[in-house]
């Protein structure tokens, strides 16, 4: 690629992340308190054998952001993935779905009615597996723009991204911010971080990773990590919820759609 070519891609990015931030928000109060939600997008199977015990342990419940189309495969950077079997147990045991679209396309280069579709083949896959109430969508990669932006916002569901921080005051049901558990964050440092914040400040903390394993990829943590994380987070005093019941909590199941988003 031609330095020409990599400035303007450089542009239009910042450019699409300016306006995704800024326009398109669906602006809720959060509620005065310490919260914070645990989340694992795609996902892999390691992820719902080791650390869904964990949490489970302590009472809480975390998201799946789920991708359909993974199911039984195996992927080069988490291995394998969740089978049909590991999805039933988190559901028989009370945790919270997300979309994360059906084939982890990327959003911001995909066109309205292949969103569409990826809508429909999530809602069918989900449903077929006894998952209907979903409130959340966590976009791949983290990558929108405000056409997708849009577009899945119409669908219903919050919406969530990569963008790290605490949501407080009014957030933006459209675009979440959230904590990677990933190597560019410093593994675990960012989120211990947010969840220090948390002492001198009221906010809302979502925590997400990929694969929980004893050699994880640069977007997932060894089961140590994560038991040090649940640590910091039980130290913390925060109140755990998943997403979708704090999006119930900001806008009443009565006043929007639970239809799936992708």
């Amino acid at each position: 690629m031609s330095d020409l070519g990599y400035l303007s891609q450089k542009i239009d990015g910042a450019i699409s992340k300016f306006l995704c931030e800024r326009l398109e928000k669906r602006t809720r109060t959060l509620p005065a308190g310490k919260y914070v939600s645990l989340c694992f997008d795609d996902f892999p199977q390691s992820a719902a054998r080791n650390a869904a015990p964990m949490i489970e342990q302590l009472g809480w419940r975390a998201t799946w952001y789920v991708a359909g189309g993974f199911m039984g495969k195996t992927e080069p950077e988490y291995g394998a993935m969740f089978e049909a079997g590991d999805l039933e147990k988190l559901r028989r045991n009370g945790h919270d779905f997300g979309c994360h679209t059906f084939d982890h396309i990327d959003c911001r280069h995909a066109n309205a009615d292949e969103l569409a579709t990826q809508g429909r083949l999530s809602t069918q896959f989900l449903a077929q597996h006894g998952v209907h109430d979903v409130r959340s969508f966590a976009f791949p990669f983290g990558s929108v723009d405000l056409a997708s932006k849009k577009q899945m916002a119409q669908a219903g569901p919050a919406l969530r991204g990569v963008k790290p921080g605490t949501n407080r005051h009014e957030v933006d049901l459209n675009m979440l911010k959230a904590c990677g558990l990933q190597d560019n964050e410093g593994g675990t440092r960012r989120a211990m971080e947010e969840l220090d914040a948390l002492a001198d400040q009221d906010g809302w903390v979502i925590i997400f990773t990929h694969d929980v394993r004893e050699n994880p990829s640069p977007w997932g943590v060894t089961p140590d990590q994560y038991a040090d994380l649940l640590q910091a987070v039980s130290a913390s005093g925060a109140e755990i919820v998943t997403v979708g019941e704090m999006v119930d909590r900001l806008e009443p199941p009565v006043a929007k759609s639970r239809q799936v988003a992708a």
